[in-house]
């Protein structure tokens, strides 16, 4: 037995060491037993070859088949004439890099029973001895399956920036991207999917029906009076100025351009005919009303989920992002809140980050996720965010009332260095409760803020940064496709 297994085990030596062994023996009876068995031992030993060969080639023909069925039903319900010309392309090109000759390879996509894609293929692999007596290939053959769908079900909150330099073709391309995602993710049913979306710039909109929550702090509306007096007044001078414009620089959502601006120049005063002119007296009516934008609670409160208590701010006479859609599994309730999405505003990355956190945890203020798995490996549910931000914070959090209206400098030129250190303790703080997170710099330029996403990600793989619209949509079906649940099923 151990010398069979020695032999099975390195064929050319054994068949080595016994020929020096019997060619040593001069013998004549010997060397003809030898003539004998060495052509049986030759032909054992290149035929262990072959089978070798054949098992190598058929697991890497199977990985390549596992491989390209997932391709293809990651692509969707389609024809069994689409998935197969889908199929063949994928398997085609995992076949290229085998490095193992293969003819005549042949293969089947279709859709399967309970939303899933069947796969086989056939292909000829020649043998090197046993071709010699034969003069016939061996056929090497593979099949899977790749099912849609898992037990586990998917909690995703898209945490969108549509601040106002969003606005025009990257707000559109956000839309389309955000949408595309959805349908990848919900394709063949969505029993085990349920999907969030924040919309956030400066602050983020709860929706003027959570008013009375008691985890907002906000009044009814209420209307003012004031009364101001009439009185008369005498103009005897008029004043008259030269225009100049000159090149300045503009900021938008803290990010600068170069712009035109204008000053007056040369003003000159002259008396004129005195004029007399008189007002009767006006009341004014100032009306106060909540659009659902909130402010963030004191810290430590605002970078984290654990405190049902908290209290968030609600502001008067504010307009904000669109409304918040919490999880749902109705896809056109998602796609309506999508295509929704308007830009304004400046960027508080924390405001958007805090309120996808809230989505995903079972506690107050939101109630619609599941529970925190409990075994920690956040796979049932399955929970993750998309944060997708196209410039740096511009804003900070007034301490006193909570409000993100605070400027980094007169200038909005230097970095947000609070709003910076709560966007990167709220991203460790959701990665602790075992949340997946996919983060997006979409035509970012500022070098800090980068940092800070990538670090937020949940690795690498899971960082985008998406340098124009094609590498944004790019990055939205990458994560549809990370996101979806297939598995191999054979």
């Amino acid at each position: 037995m151990i010398g069979l297994t020695r032999l099975l085990r390195s064929p050319q030596e054994a068949l080595a060491r016994l020929s020096r062994r019997l060619g040593a023996n001069e013998n004549g009876a010997v060397a003809v037993q030898f003539a004998f068995l060495a052509i049986p031992l030759a032909l054992l030993v290149f035929g262990l070859l072959d089978m070798n060969r054949v098992s190598l080639q058929r697991r890497h023909l199977q990985d390549a088949l596992d491989a390209s069925a997932l391709i293809a039903a990651r692509a969707g319900t389609k024809t069994d004439a689409e998935l197969d010309v889908l199929g063949d392309a994928a398997l085609a090109a995992e076949l290229a890099g085998l490095g193992i000759p293969l003819s005549a390879a042949s293969s089947t996509f279709a859709n399967g029973a309970e939303n899933s894609v069947v796969a086989s293929v056939k292909a000829d692999l020649k043998p090197i001895i046993a071709n010699l007596w034969t003069n016939a290939d061996v056929t090497v053959t593979a099949t899977t399956t790749v099912k849609r769908g898992q037990d586990a079900p998917v909690e995703l909150v898209m945490v969108l920036d549509t601040t106002g330099s969003m606005s025009g073709t990257k707000l559109t391309t956000l839309k389309t991207a955000a949408t595309s995602l959805v349908d990848k993710l919900t394709v063949g049913g969505t029993a085990n999917v349920k999907i969030g979306v924040v919309p956030f710039a400066q602050y983020v909109n709860v929706g003027i029906a959570n008013r009375s929550q008691p985890w907002i702090s906000v009044p009814d509306d209420y209307s003012t009076s004031t009364t101001t007096p009439g009185k008369c007044t005498t103009v005897s001078t008029k004043t008259t100025c030269q225009t100049e414009t000159y090149a300045c620089t503009k900021y938008t959502d803290g990010v600068a351009y170069a712009s035109t601006c204008s000053r007056s120049i040369n003003c000159v005063t002259t008396p004129i005919t005195p004029v007399t002119t008189c007002t009767q007296d006006k009341i004014n009516t100032n009306t106060y009303k909540f659009s659902g934008c909130v402010g963030s609670p004191a810290y430590p409160k605002n970078v984290s989920d654990s405190d049902s208590t908290r209290v968030y701010p609600g502001f008067m006479n504010l307009t904000c992002a669109t409304p918040i859609t919490p999880l749902t599994k109705t896809v056109s309730t998602v796609k309506a809140a999508i295509t929704a999405l308007t830009a304004t505003g400046d960027t508080y990355i924390p405001s958007g980050l805090a309120w996808g956190f809230n989505m995903l945890s079972s506690a107050q203020p939101l109630t619609d996720a599941a529970v925190y798995d409990p075994s920690g490996q956040n796979r049932k549910p399955r929970k993750a965010m998309v944060l997708m931000t196209d410039g740096a914070n511009s804003k900070l959090m007034n301490a006193g009332n909570g409000r993100h209206d605070v400027n980094p400098t007169p200038n909005l030129d230097s970095p947000a260095t609070q709003a910076n250190t709560y966007t990167a303790e709220l991203c460790a703080n959701i990665k602790a409760q075992k949340i997946e997170v996919f983060t997006v710099a979409f035509s970012v330029t500022d070098t800090n803020i980068k940092s800070i996403l990538k670090t937020c990600a949940t690795d690498d793989a899971h960082y985008f940064d998406a340098t124009d619209t094609a590498k944004l949509l790019d990055a939205f079906q990458n994560i549809a496709d990370a996101l979806r649940n297939l598995y191999i099923a054979r």
